[in-house]
């Protein structure tokens, strides 16, 4: 007999939280090496001088989203309390942002103050 699955059980928390813990920091140190990257390379004398500002203000919000999502995502681990609403809904904003990462992104960016 097969046996039901139940949601909240332990073996089934414990892997999405492992999922979202690796997919949120995988996020968090790709948007941290672009910002690096947009202030390490050198600029060149033809382009504006904001374009720095106008290319990493979004990278901002993502990188201390990540880190924020990353963060309580490995607190859960750590501790092993794996609160089911918490988990669930830390991987629904992942699942939702894994989704719509261009509209959001172009979000952002309506608000950049560069551009």
């Amino acid at each position: 007999m097969c046996k039901p699955l139940h949601l909240k059980n332990y073996k089934i928390l414990k892997p999405i939280t492992i999922l979202t813990v690796l997919y949120s920091a995988f996020m968090f140190f790709k948007y941290a090496a672009s910002l690096i990257l947009v202030y390490a390379t050198p600029q060149s004398p033809l382009l504006p001088k904001q374009l720095n500002a106008y290319a990493s203000f979004p990278l901002y919000f993502l990188v201390a989203f990540f880190g924020v999502l990353s963060f309580f995502s490995m607190r859960s681990l750590w501790t092993k309390q794996y609160n089911v609403k918490r988990v669930y809904a830390l991987f629904g904003i992942v699942f939702l942002f894994c989704i719509f990462q261009w509209h959001i992104y172009q979000c952002i960016m309506r608000f950049n103050p560069y551009g």
